[in-house]
């Protein structure tokens, strides 16, 4: 099970959702951020957002934490993602003193923090040691027994996101 040294914030998994859902990002699963398509989309979306923070930020990425052996519902969605700008895989050990050390630039901090305060006011920025047991989760050969709940869970999700942006546009 890869374990990381982090050094950024957790984003709340219900902000995760309303900010796919008010960005209109389609192809992002919010349950799961770290998937290649998902990641990439959720970048751009922040770039487009953000565009003098990101600037700053050109190593940020998406790190979840999951456990396999965990089969309880709660497991399938974790309560917070982490948005990083210095990540450390650590595969057997890793001497954190050094990791943390290397430090992070003045101008990446400061973004970073300013990001955090966009995306999930009121969460620390610091370092944090992740571990995610599945990272890949790859699809099922053949494709998916559920690929028809899937699909009627994108059409609801997808009507859900409307109703939410009119709502929202009329507060």
């Amino acid at each position: 099970m890869p374990a990381y040294v982090v050094h950024g914030f957790r984003w709340p998994r219900s902000a995760i959702r309303i900010h796919i859902i008010l960005n209109n990002i389609d192809d992002a699963a919010a349950e799961y951020i770290v998937s290649p398509g998902t990641s990439v989309s959720l970048l751009q979306s922040l770039r487009d957002l953000y565009p003098s923070l990101m600037k700053a930020l050109p190593n940020l990425r998406f790190v979840e934490q999951y456990d396999p052996a965990d089969v309880s519902a709660s497991a399938l969605s974790q309560p917070f993602a982490f948005v990083a700008d210095k990540v450390e895989t650590c595969r057997l050990s890793v001497d954190i003193g050094e990791v943390m050390g290397q430090g992070v630039a003045t101008d990446g901090w400061g973004a970073l923090v300013e990001l955090r305060d966009q995306l999930a006011p009121g969460e620390k920025v610091g370092w944090w040691v992740v571990c995610n047991g599945d990272e890949q989760r790859p699809k099922p050969p053949g494709g998916s027994e559920h690929s028809d709940e899937r699909d009627n869970e994108e059409f609801s999700a997808k009507k859900s996101r409307g109703k939410l942006k009119k709502l929202l546009n009329k507060g």
